[in-house]
């Protein structure tokens, strides 16, 4: 295998991901779809020697004692990547995540304008969602990076691994590691309350200390962007309050309601040119009508205000009837994705039933 080679080639065919086996052939993921790489099959020593090139040398003994660890890895000025190295049925894997150099801009990506104003927010929680592979941490550095050139802010963020780089703009931007600048979440949110920012991005809120502890943070001032592997925004506030004891409910609805400014929830669709692939974004703005419903556990109901529109918000419905209207993607590729197969056809026609718009008075 040449290995440089199936890199860059990677990148010219804007690959998502590669993807090394041993005992398989090299495969590529472009626009959504593996592709099978003329590269005969991999054996144990081409892998060693790979992971031995890309993987840092501290990282060999977790593999061996964890069977799999993150890292991510550079070549040269060409291309980034956030890489898996893991064991599956005693055989070496590598899964190679492609990262741009450059974050790409709210322009670029065809988010909506909604997303600048959750971006200025002062203050509070917002939360990228959706499954592995869907865009979250795109998305997120396409925010950050949005206000890093509109405010002269102090940035830290966490993550797990570093992906996107930075410049520095009119913000400062700090970038800690996993693993190498801090041990966990949880330690670098609090040191990072102590480091004057305006601005944390915390890559993952995997359990409920770390859930907590950014809470206080949006509490105290500051705006704290993160992530969550959940599928709507009702979802999302439902998944938050079940990480912890019952009796902690009623404040956790109540500081959300407080702090929560906005969900996004977001899955990647083919556009209807073939050049690649399009975030369509369920969008959730806290607004008094949510927070209300949240503080008084009427969480379902979330679902019929988003569908208003007020605020900039959409159901994931009516961001694929916005793309296909738009001839961005194909009414077959949205009907692959969308929740309530009728509501999006009326959508696609401008037309409202009386299911279709948000009727709850708080």
């Amino acid at each position: 295998m040449n290995f440089e080679a199936l890199m860059l080639g990677a990148k010219k065919v804007k690959a998502s991901d590669i993807h090394l086996i041993e005992g398989s052939a090299p495969f590529l993921r472009i626009h959504g779809d593996l592709k099978k790489v003329d590269m005969g099959v991999l054996g144990h020593d081409e892998m060693q020697q790979t992971l031995r090139k890309i993987m840092p040398h501290h990282l060999l003994r977790e593999l061996e004692s964890q069977r799999g660890c993150d890292f991510s890895y550079q070549h040269s000025d060409e291309v980034r990547f956030r890489c898996v190295a893991y064991y599956a049925m005693g055989k070496l894997g590598i899964t190679m995540r492609l990262i741009p150099l450059t974050v790409p801009t709210i322009e670029e990506l065809e988010l909506p304008e909604v997303i600048r104003t959750i971006a200025r927010n002062p203050r509070g929680l917002v939360l990228l969602t959706g499954m592995t592979g869907s865009g979250k941490t795109t998305t997120l550095a396409t925010m950050i990076d949005y206000i890093n050139a509109m405010e002269a802010l102090r940035i830290i963020t966490i993550e797990d691994p570093i992906e996107y780089m930075y410049t520095c703009r009119k913000s400062i931007i700090s970038q800690r590691e996993l693993g190498k600048d801090i041990p966990d979440f949880n330690i670098a949110l609090r040191q990072a309350m102590r480091m004057d920012p305006d601005v944390i991005l915390v890559g993952e809120m995997r359990d409920a200390e770390t859930i907590k502890v950014a809470i206080k943070a949006a509490e105290t001032g500051h705006l704290v962007l993160s992530t969550l592997h959940t599928t709507s925004a009702v979802h999302t506030v439902q998944r938050m309050i079940g990480y912890f004891d019952e009796s902690e409910h009623d404040l956790l609805r109540e500081q959300l309601s407080l702090n929560l400014r906005a969900s996004i929830t977001q899955r990647l669709v083919k556009r209807a040119d073939g050049s690649g692939r399009i975030a369509a974004m369920e969008i959730m703005v806290v607004n008094a009508t949510i927070a209300k419903l949240i503080k008084d556990n009427r969480i379902t109901d979330i679902f019929s205000i988003i569908k208003g529109r007020e605020d900039g918000m959409q159901t994931f419905d009516q961001a694929l009837a916005d793309l296909v209207r738009a001839q961005k993607i194909t009414f077959e590729e949205g009907s692959l994705y969308c929740e309530d197969f009728y509501a999006y056809k009326r959508f696609i026609a401008g037309i409202a039933s009386s299911g279709d718009r948000g009727a709850i008075i708080a």
